[in-house]
């Protein structure tokens, strides 16, 4: 079995999930790998609402991004997700934030993780 080329971490926050994902390198395929994890164990855990922080050094190209939006949607419509991105990779979340929003992910993005707890507490 090939090696993750990312960490994840988990915490049960009561009305959410905490998910802390990072690495060296995002690409398409290691965000729908940990999406896929995350949509998984929002399930078992009964969560419909996620803060993710965000922790890769370097971001994916605006059409990784799409086809990512795109398959969040797919994934997890309805969920409502707080998104926090360490690097401040701003452009290329928009996008996707965009895209998701399309698909009927309810989505937004922050600079801090206690400003997207606080949005997550009152959506």
């Amino acid at each position: 079995m090939m090696e993750k080329s990312y960490y994840i971490e988990y915490e049960d926050r009561g009305d959410y999930l905490y998910v802390l994902v990072g690495g060296e390198k995002l690409t398409a395929e290691i965000s729908k790998i940990y999406w896929r994890e995350i949509a998984h164990k929002a399930f078992n855990l009964k969560k419909l609402k996620i803060l993710i922080e965000k922790d890769f050094k370097e971001s994916v190209s605006p059409p990784e991004m799409l086809e990512m939006g795109n398959y969040l949607g797919y994934l997890l419509p309805t969920f409502t997700i707080a998104f926090v991105d360490r690097f401040s990779h701003d452009d290329v979340n928009q996008l996707g934030k965009m895209v998701a929003r399309h698909r009927e992910v309810i989505m937004q993005l922050f600079d801090s993780v206690e400003n997207a707890e606080r949005w997550l507490r009152v959506n």
